[in-house]
C-alpha cells in the first residue's frame, strides 16, 4: 500500500505524457484534440489505484491468516 502511495506522482507523470502523446498522434489537418488535464482527473485516478491496492492487500492478508504455518513447512520441495 505504502509502494502505491509513493507511486502516484510517477504515474500521474506518465499519465500525462500517455494523453498527450496520444493527442498529438491523433491530430491531422482536419481536427485537433485538445489535451485537457484537470486536477480532478488525477485525484480520480489516485482513488481507483488506491482502492484497488488496499482491496488487494486484503485479500492477500485474508489468504495469509488462513494459513496453517505448521503444515506448510513441513512440506518438501
Amino acid at each position: 500500500m505504502l509502494l502505491a502511495l509513493i507511486a502516484q506522482p510517477v504515474g500521474w507523470w506518465i499519465g500525462w505524457g500517455v494523453a498527450r502523446l496520444m493527442s498529438e498522434s491523433f491530430t491531422s489537418d482536419l481536427y485537433a484534440i485538445p489535451l485537457v488535464m484537470k486536477p480532478a482527473t488525477f485525484s480520480k485516478a489516485s482513488i481507483v489505484v488506491l482502492l484497488a491496492a488496499a482491496v488487494s492487500v486484503l485479500v492477500v492478508r485474508r489468504k495469509l491468516d488462513r494459513l496453517n504455518l505448521v503444515s506448510v513447512m513441513k512440506t518438501r520441495e
